[in-house]
């Protein structure tokens, strides 16, 4: 099988991944009471916990464990304007989140390909 999409579906998608993404960390901003918590800020704390934790992996090596976890509820802190302590709620909330979202969600999509079995 193989899928190939351009264009403005293909924006339409990644939209639609930012978004399904960015949700758990909004509403967990929201619960914590975060000063900012808006799904831009949710979304951009995202891709700044992304790039921090490239920066961590690529500058750390040993050390990117304790980085990468760093870098992303760093981003939450500044972005979403929270405490360190509420950052950490964020974090916690948001693996909760999406585990929600594997358990209810992940198991109704199956993808088989006619490919080769040994």
């Amino acid at each position: 099988m193989n899928l190939s999409m351009t264009g403005l579906p293909a924006l339409v998608v990644q939209v639609g991944f930012i978004v399904v993404f960015s949700a758990p960390v909004w509403l967990a901003a929201k619960i914590v009471r975060a000063k900012r918590p808006t799904l831009i800020r949710a979304a951009l704390s995202l891709i700044v916990g992304v790039l921090g934790s490239i920066v961590g992996v690529a500058v750390g090596g040993g050390w990117a464990l304790l980085l990468v976890p760093i870098a992303f509820l760093l981003a939450f802190k500044l972005i979403l304007g929270t405490s360190f302590f509420g950052a950490i709620g964020i974090a916690i909330i948001t693996v909760a989140g999406y585990w929600a979202m594997i358990h209810f969600i992940g198991t109704g999509f199956i993808i088989s390909g006619g490919g080769v079995s040994v």
